[in-house]
């Protein structure tokens, strides 16, 4: 018989339960330093002042319909005796009835849109008639985002195009 003097044999049973608990917070408490520490995940410098000027995007592509351009986008890689990453960007640009659109000014960026690499310049220029061509040496294989912008007078056409560096 026990004396009510004598602690009970079981109470190391509640500090288990505190022990089992100690490494989940451990664990817990570096994925969320990791987490706060590492990529946030956004590429632009100003995300909220690049979401509050959806309205002009809408407006620009209500202007970029009624032009009426069709631009069709071919891809290429360059020559193997050139750069590994090098890529020929090859736009075609037509108006409504399939006629050939001569004198635009084409450029823009190739940039990542998986990681933050510095954008690409590029310029195409004009081989025939409404065939345009450049090209553009990524720094490394993978995906890019060509982001093309053609121009003529007053007369703006976005192009936008996802291509594979090989």
């Amino acid at each position: 018989m026990r004396s009510a003097l004598q602690p009970p044999r079981n109470v190391w049973i509640p500090w288990l339960y505190i022990l089992v608990f100690i490494p989940v917070i451990a664990v817990n408490v570096m994925l969320v330093r990791l987490a706060l520490s590492s990529n946030t995940g956004l590429v632009t410098d100003r995300a909220f002042d690049t979401g509050q000027s959806y309205n002009a995007v809408i407006a620009a592509g209500g202007r970029q319909r009624a032009l009426g351009w069709v631009a069709a986008i071919d891809i290429r890689p360059a020559a193997p005796t050139d750069a590994p990453h090098r890529l020929t960007i090859t736009v075609t640009m037509t108006d409504e009835s399939g006629k050939p659109l001569t004198g635009l000014s084409i450029s823009g960026h190739v940039i990542s849109p998986v990681d933050p690499q510095p954008d690409l310049e590029i310029a195409l220029g004009e081989n025939a008639g409404g065939v345009y061509r450049g090209a553009v040496s990524a720094p490394r294989q993978g995906q890019w985002e060509a982001q093309l912008v053609a121009t003529r007078g007053d007369d703006r056409f976005a192009i936008q195009q996802r291509l594979i560096a090989p």
